[in-house]
């Protein structure tokens, strides 16, 4: 009874998410930086949901704000997120994209819908980052992610096996809990 009582509470959370939402389906990290595939509810009005690869905090970024009020510089873009689809079988789909850009040249470029994270905490507006495969210092390959949003660029930078470990991840979430992924 108390199993089916909260099979229940299970569903009907998973369909009231409330809009604005994140809510984490795996987490990585690595000694260079920290990495999460969530699913996001807007709150505009079409109420859009989505599942996101966070590619973690920004490494690098290119013309900083300055707040004329407390005179203090601060950066405009505190995460970066490759949006990888509505579904979670969308999200599968991107991600195997994004593990095949391994196997591509260096140079390599590919453009991904994305969004940013600011000072607010939520997802932005949709945007377009460019991916490039770039080579390791000390051999292999990882993606580079650029990020624009007004005059500033953020740079992140993404490994083979975060993105592995990620997918991992979706797919046992999927089986634990296969409502939340309707």
């Amino acid at each position: 009874m108390a199993v089916a009582a909260m099979m229940a509470t299970t569903e009907i959370q998973a369909q009231n998410i409330p809009a604005g939402i994140r809510m984490e389906v795996g987490e990585a990290e690595t000694d260079h930086g920290e990495y999460s595939l969530f699913t996001y509810k807007d709150t505009n009005e079409d109420d859009s949901f989505g599942y996101y690869l966070s590619v973690g905090k920004v490494t690098k970024i290119l013309g900083a704000i300055r707040d004329d009020i407390t005179d203090m510089d601060f950066d405009a873009i505190r995460e970066t997120c490759i949006c990888l689809g509505s579904t979670a079988d969308e999200a599968f789909a991107t991600l195997d994209t994004i593990i095949d850009l391994f196997s591509q040249d260096v140079e390599t470029s590919m453009e991904f819908p994305a969004r940013v994270v600011t000072g607010s905490g939520r997802l932005g507006e949709p945007t377009t980052s460019l991916c490039v495969v770039k080579k390791k210092a000390v051999g292999g390959k990882r993606l580079q992610f650029v990020f624009t949003i007004g005059k500033s660029q953020g740079e992140a930078y993404l490994p083979k096996t975060v993105v592995k470990e990620l997918k991992m991840e979706l797919k046992m979430d999927k089986k634990l809990h296969p409502k939340q992924h309707r």
